[in-house]
């Protein structure tokens, strides 16, 4: 029959089965960032160098008083990460907020021991005294365990019943070792190399609660896995809810732009032709100017509705379509001038997160931009261009006209419309010009992951060419 083995084979394979377990859990953290790995990892640890200090003081007497600090030190550091390992597998703050701050209180609670145990083995004060300080602390900790563990067990967390059996797995291995001192036989072979009996029925008890532990972590991190699952499925029910009534909005909007354009639109066109019509008939000057009047105000109504009703259909919803607007409008403006346009556009840009609202913001900065050239630059050359940078969506409109005097106002110019219409778009806009030297008017739409930013003031500087 072969003989059992000796207490330094089997230390030595309860420390490698330990390391290994360590090893788990710290590769664990690496690819997770779950501070539960480490501090699982970090527990282990500080128990084998616990058992190793003891092993090592017990067979050297005369490093007992340094053996003993370190002992002590490494067994309190390996509660400190034992609570937190506790904390974080089963969310107590989130679970139980009065048991997470008694925790907390232990965790001080070692943390001051520790410092105490310092200062007295400094101080060379008799081991008994440091023991008994030792002792106190843990009659604190018992008592925060005493009052946790029933709460922890009404809480009835799927992860809460192997977290209570490795513990009470450790609490056994830790009195069988007790009862070595009474008796001393049960080994059969006596200790070698300083290992010590006590030393491996604590450590049976250790391998057996960790094993408990990481099945333990094995349920939480299904339960995540689950709780992922879950969240992407209520996501992706959100989106398509979203997508839902982003389609009835949508038809609304059409319905809307439809009604304006077929009964507003008919009934404006009907006063503009009647007032035109009616002013053949009519000889009296100040009945011509009214008639006049009506039509050209009835046609600038016309004009500011087809703007709402591009705004407000669907299918404007894109960049592309905002681009070719302010291409059809610069043209429209120009064509019978003597004014030369220069447009640059590309001919796909991509989509940016603009809302209808932005959209149109963008069109009527660019067509009061043109407008004012037309009426009050008397350039014969502007340059037109939309473009996408790093920074964002960037419209730029300069002419070589005459310029003017930022120092003065300019109500007439619509200076104040744009820059009101830049601030609700959420851009930033930037006018650089000079008395005889042309103006240049470039408003800047950012990523929206960049900040908000602010408008500036227009700069006395040159114009350059776009």
């Amino acid at each position: 029959m072969p003989s059992p083995p000796d207490y330094v084979t089997l230390r030595l394979f309860l420390d490698g089965m330990l390391m290994m377990m360590a090893l788990y859990a710290a590769v664990s953290y690496l690819l997770h960032r779950n501070p539960m790995y480490l501090s699982y990892a970090g527990y282990i640890l500080l128990m084998i160098a616990r058992f190793f200090l003891r092993d090592y003081w017990g067979s050297n007497p005369g490093w007992e008083s340094v053996g003993r600090l370190a002992e002590d030190s490494a067994e309190s550091l390996a509660c400190v990460f034992y609570i937190w390992f506790a904390i974080t597998l089963q969310d107590y703050s989130k679970h139980d907020p009065k048991s997470h701050r008694i925790l907390r209180i232990m965790v001080i609670t070692i943390w001051i021991s520790i410092g105490l145990e310092v200062i007295l083995w400094w101080l060379n004060v008799p081991i008994p005294i440091r023991v008994a300080v030792f002792g106190l602390s843990r009659l604190v900790l018992i008592g925060g365990t005493v009052y946790i563990v029933p709460r922890m067990i009404r809480l009835k967390l799927p992860v809460g019943s192997y977290f209570i059996t490795g513990t009470a797995l450790f609490v056994a291995g830790g009195v069988i070792s007790l009862q070595h001192l009474t008796f001393p036989h049960l080994f059969d072979n006596d200790p070698a190399n300083g290992f010590t009996i006590a030393s491996v029925y604590q450590q049976m008890g250790v391998v057996l609660e960790i094993l408990c532990f990481s099945m333990g972590m094995s349920v939480k991190s299904r339960m995540t896995e689950r709780e992922k699952i879950r969240y992407q499925a209520q996501l992706i029910e959100q989106l398509r809810e979203n997508e839902r009534k982003q389609t009835q909005l949508n038809t609304l909007r059409d319905e809307i732009a439809r009604d304006l354009h077929d009964e507003m639109g008919s009934q404006l066109s009907s006063i503009s032709i009647l007032s035109q019509t009616t002013l053949r008939h009519v000889t009296d000057e100040r009945a011509r100017q009214r008639l006049q009047a009506i039509g050209q105000t009835a046609r600038q109504v016309i004009d500011s509705m087809r703007e709402v009703v591009w705004s407000l259909n669907s299918g404007s919803d894109s960049l592309q379509n905002v681009a070719l607007r302010i291409r059809e409008t610069a043209h429209l403006l120009f064509d019978d001038t003597n004014t030369q346009l220069v447009v640059s556009m590309p001919d796909t840009i991509q989509t940016l997160n603009l809302t209808a609202r932005q959209r149109r913001d963008l069109f009527l900065i660019a067509k009061e931009s043109l407008t004012n050239i037309v009426r009050h630059a008397n350039a014969n050359r502007v340059w037109l261009a939309l473009r996408q940078t790093p920074d964002g969506l960037v419209l730029s409109i300069a002419d070589n006209g005459v310029g003017f005097d930022t120092s003065q106002s300019h109500s007439g110019l619509g200076m104040v419309s744009l820059r009101q219409r830049a601030t609700q778009f959420g851009g930033l806009l930037r006018i650089e010009t000079e008395p005889g030297r042309g103006t240049l008017i470039q408003l800047t739409y950012p990523d929206p992951t960049l900040a908000k930013p602010t408008i500036d003031q227009p700069k006395k500087q040159t114009v350059k060419q776009l």
